[in-house]
């Protein structure tokens, strides 16, 4: 896999050195004496350049891309990046998001993997890049072995009609129509709720198909 993360911070060092020698890392980073250090610091090309030059992106090698991480340290930027990578129809798309008031931003150009700086690690992006699903990962707990997700309820999901629970998961809330919800024994799941679980990564597959009826 040819993965592309723009920015050059503590997370993507770790990210590039954790898979660097299973898969193909290029890193891009902006400031000149920060890509000269990672040089040294990464398994990974680096290239010192813009991210949301689609030029540099091109040196990177975008055009053959399985993914991009939008790892900058300013939200509008990663926006940016992810809006590149769409264009390029990039098949993975996840971007870091540093403040959740701009998660909407993300959302907006249909980037449903986004991550939260605040609980995620290097680690957790790992499963993320390596699982082609379309659900919004909110935290991780322990060391990535819990995930926390978001996603809606599809039409086509057994679940609809149905009590609150889905086998191997606990969901925690549900948002419907502007109403956050607590599930009591007696909640029924609808079509278009935005569900909030918890699943362990080995159940992952499993659940989001339950919901999106797949």
């Amino acid at each position: 896999m040819k993965v592309i993360i723009v920015g050059g911070g503590e997370t993507s060092v770790t990210l590039a050195n954790l898979i660097g020698e299973e898969e193909e890392i290029t890193v891009v980073e902006k400031d000149e004496a920060l890509a000269k250090a990672l040089a040294n610091k990464v398994k990974a090309t680096v290239i010192n350049g813009d991210g949301t030059d689609i030029s540099i992106l091109k040196e990177a090698g975008i055009e053959n891309a399985d993914a991009v991480v939008a790892a900058t340290s300013d939200d509008s930027t990663n926006v940016m990046i992810c809006q590149i990578a769409k264009t390029e129809n990039i098949r993975k798309i996840v971007p870091l998001v540093r403040n959740p008031k701009n998660e909407e931003l993300f959302t907006k150009l249909g980037i449903t993997s986004m991550v939260s700086v605040a609980g995620t690690n290097a680690r957790g992006i790992i499963r993320m890049l390596r699982t082609y699903g379309e659900w919004r990962v909110v935290s991780q707990l322990g060391e990535g072995d819990v995930q926390i997700i978001e996603q809606v309820v599809s039409k086509k999901s057994k679940l609809v009609g149905k009590k609150a629970a889905i086998k191997k998961a606990v969901v925690a809330t549900i948002y419907r129509k502007g109403e956050l919800i607590i599930p009591t024994p007696d909640s029924v799941i609808q079509e278009g709720d935005v569900v909030l679980v918890a699943v362990k990564t080995k159940d992952l597959l499993d659940v989001v198909g339950a919901i999106k009826g797949e």
